[in-house]
């Protein structure tokens, strides 16, 4: 326990335990996400927390973490130090979270504090320093843990359906296999955790039962592996469910079908199909891509694991492409609405 460190948000890796100076940007209590502490109903209590302005990052305190909340509320904005949170992958949303445990404490800092002090030296900065445009190339060679800024091509995008299964785009896929491989990118889960619920043989969900008595269903974009090209090198991203939403002009999954407008005969689901289509097609101009990269090395700096997540991207840089329909989706909205 006595080597446990202060860790930057931005070099986090999983299932570790840290400590970190952060400041607490805003406190949500999920009165539906309800769980079982020393025999009593607890309501699950999210903060999101930062050491770089605008980049926020999620710590969830359980069991003793959650009677902070009061002193939190009073205090949010502040500056703490929290002791021994246990690091988590999300694989939702594709990101790592912090976690509490029975052996967390927080302390606020205050202004005078040198922790304090230092924390706003070195984080608090209009732009994240860390945050420049990387060549792919270089960084993979260097076998650094962190978060880069790529400008890259997107080639490919695989959905795994099942074990067995997947939907693979590129510049070969048609618009119309794009459209007829819509319905397959989206699955019901439960709306707490997002697991994918199956169905029983009257096609009835069975419920999620670790998140009962919460019942609630929603739809879910599948998360994907996107790759991608910088120069001659390629490279997969994990790219969860919610970036996939953004990626997809923020269209929810359960809004495909859809018409855009009244008078329209365009869906929201020809509209992601057309983005999708430009977004693949050859020779297309790069994006930015803010990525998330981990790098697990052995004894002789031999990477053992290495993992890549989107945590962003900018499609201010295609802005072009996604002003609106083309006339390409115009003309195949009837291939979806059939």
């Amino acid at each position: 326990m006595n080597s446990i460190e202060f860790v930057e948000l931005e070099r986090l890796q999983p299932d570790i335990l840290v400590h970190a100076v952060l400041r607490v940007v805003d406190i949500t209590v999920l009165t539906e996400a309800l769980y079982s502490y020393r025999g009593q109903k607890q309501k699950k209590v999210m903060l999101t927390v930062e050491q770089v302005q605008g980049q926020h990052y999620v710590l969830v305190l359980w069991g003793p973490g959650a009677a902070w909340y009061p002193q939190l509320q009073r205090k949010k904005d502040y500056i703490w130090e929290f002791k021994y949170l246990f690091v988590q992958h999300n694989d939702i949303v594709e990101s790592l979270e912090l976690h509490t445990t029975f052996w967390s404490s927080c302390e606020c800092l205050f202004d005078d504090d040198i922790r304090a002090i230092t924390f706003k030296a070195k984080f608090q900065k209009n732009t994240p320093s860390f945050v420049k445009i990387s060549d792919l190339a270089t960084h993979l060679e260097d076998k650094h843990s962190g978060v880069i800024l790529i400008k890259a091509q997107i080639l490919e995008l695989v959905i795994p359906i099942t074990a067995g299964q997947k939907i693979a785009l590129n510049a070969r896929s048609s618009l119309r296999n794009i459209l007829s491989s819509l319905p397959d990118m989206v699955y019901t889960g439960c709306a707490k955790c997002g697991l994918e619920l199956e169905t029983d043989k009257n096609k009835i969900y069975k419920q999620c039962y670790s998140c009962l008595p919460f019942t609630m269903k929603k739809l879910y974009y599948r998360p994907a592996v996107m790759t991608v090209a910088d120069g001659g090198c390629n490279v997969g991203i994990r790219v969860g469910s919610q970036l996939m939403e953004k990626m997809l002009l923020n269209i929810p999954p359960d809004w495909l079908r859809r018409v855009i407008a009244p008078w329209a005969e365009v869906t929201y689901g020809a509209v992601a199909a057309d983005l999708l289509h430009s977004l693949l097609a050859a020779g297309a101009a790069p994006w930015l891509l803010q990525v998330h990269s981990l790098f697990v090395l052995d004894d002789n700096s031999c990477p053992l694991q290495q993992e890549c997540s989107l945590l962003d991207f900018h499609p201010d840089a295609r802005a072009e492409d996604v002003a609106g329909p083309s006339r390409t989706t115009l003309e195949s909205c009837a291939l979806w609405n059939k």
